[in-house]
């Protein structure tokens, strides 16, 4: 176990939006580390991915406790409140990372999942912390490179101190939103003298088991079409390059930071290392959306690739080629430790295993 791990050792950890990619994840991995107990909430909003069935393997553990539906919905200020009092530590994943067209009701569903809900959710936690002034609470929220937008190429790898000028769609604005009142809400308490250390990890594009591809992300779709032996549609080519990292390398770095002594602080995930990391990314996880669909189809010996025009919903969001900076947390002792092929190859092992 390494140092930061042994930090949850009789810890109450809650977890939001427990049952979808990251949560459930994180969830399974902190049942190894002997926490005292695992909070679990998670609304299942539909089509973002969260299942039960993801915790199969702990949820009948007997410091596991799952709260969904109308139950687990973080906006339940009434609800929240016990959980966060008994917590010493929250991950807080809940929202949607889906990219949406822009109209009204999509500005309404991201206004409520990614933006109310987190405001009412920060308020259950400013309350718990004023009327328990002796208590200790860490929170690591996450936030998303879509928070970056449009960046030029000569600003990549972005930092965490660049000034996005061109967000594209209502998940970057009320993902950036929810950030910034997390990081208001730290320092409103911390101004009372009250210990609290909350923070922000900016998730790139993920992957692996437990991964829906209801949610959009182009890895899981690309599996499922590759193992099924159908064609993987390639939007203009999949000319555009993206920095991708293995789920449990991204759950790594939330442990790190949820037990470090940092407060207030953004951090990216990625695999480039400053200017330099672009042209050698740890991992080889600097790629082509292409280049991942050739490796997909290699590995399953499956499917082929079609390269087709970008639907002009889709055209409007797209950011064009992104990396992240991962230079500040690689400070603190994290870079990622899997590789896209291993990663890759862990994945379609887990999907194999899985009826469709």
């Amino acid at each position: 176990m390494e140092n930061h791990e042994k930090f949850f050792d009789g810890k109450t950890i809650l977890i939001t939006g427990g049952l979808g990619f990251l949560g459930s994840n994180m969830a399974i991995r902190l049942a190894e580390l002997n926490p005292k107990k695992i909070i679990i909430v998670d609304s299942l909003v539909s089509d973002l991915g969260g299942d039960i069935s993801h915790v199969d393997e702990i949820k009948n553990k007997s410091n596991i406790e799952i709260y969904f539906g109308l139950e687990g919905d973080i906006k339940n200020i009434s609800k929240m409140k016990p959980l966060i009092k008994e917590s010493d530590v929250i991950f807080n994943f809940a929202g949607s990372i889906k990219h949406t067209k822009l109209d009204e009701k999509n500005l309404e569903f991201d206004t409520e999942i990614n933006f109310i809900s987190q405001v009412k959710f920060l308020e259950a936690c400013r309350q718990v912390m004023v009327e328990n002034p002796a208590k200790k609470l860490r929170i690591v929220f996450s936030g998303t490179r879509d928070q970056y937008g449009k960046v030029p190429q000569s600003e990549l790898p972005v930092k965490e101190i660049y000034q996005s000028r061109n967000m594209t769609d209502y998940q970057s604005i009320t993902k950036n939103a929810a950030e910034s009142h997390h990081l208001v809400i730290n320092n409103f308490l911390r101004d009372l003298g009250i210990d609290v250390k909350i923070n922000s990890i900016r998730v790139i594009n993920s992957y692996g088991p437990r991964q829906s591809g209801k949610v959009g992300a182009a890895i899981p779709v690309f599996i499922d079409n590759a193992i099924k032996n159908e064609t993987i549609e390639l939007w203009g080519g999949g000319e555009v390059f993206r920095d991708v990292n293995y789920i449990d390398d991204v759950v790594d770095a939330f442990l790190l930071i949820a037990s470090s002594e940092c407060n207030g602080e953004i951090f990216n995930l990625g695999c480039c290392v400053g200017k330099f990391g672009m042209e050698n990314p740890v991992g080889e996880n600097f790629l082509s959306i292409r280049r991942i669909a050739e490796k997909i189809v290699k590995i399953t010996g499956k499917g082929n690739i079609k390269i087709i025009p970008y639907p002009p919903e889709r055209k409007s969001v797209e950011p064009g080629h992104f990396a992240a900076d991962i230079t500040k947390i690689s400070q603190l002792g994290w870079k990622p430790k899997i590789s896209i092929e291993e990663g890759l190859r862990k994945t379609i092992e887990w999907r194999k295993l899985k009826s469709f």
